[in-house]
């Protein structure tokens, strides 16, 4: 599939969301996604490129914006200690 996250709005209701963009996920085969428990970043679990991608969420709008990567091979999840 296309390694992007996706972003919808929920102001109309959860069964009506709408799509208010996608950004790369900064890798290949996004094998997880997991939101930090402040939920001010993202993280993305790349599995075939081998890394962690994670991105700041901008607090008025939720969109993800890319601000780092680690290499990790054969990354799979994100877990929070």
């Amino acid at each position: 599939g296309a390694d992007v996250i996706v972003t919808f709005s929920l102001a109309d209701g959860p069964e009506k969301p709408q799509l208010t963009g996608t950004v790369g996920c900064g890798g290949h085969w996004p094998r997880d996604l997991a939101a930090d428990p402040s939920g001010r970043r993202l993280y993305a679990a790349n599995e075939r490129s081998g890394d962690v991608t994670w991105f700041d969420v901008d607090p008025l709008t939720g969109r993800p914006r890319r601000a780092g990567s680690l290499p990790v091979p054969a990354a799979t999840c994100v877990a929070f200690d």
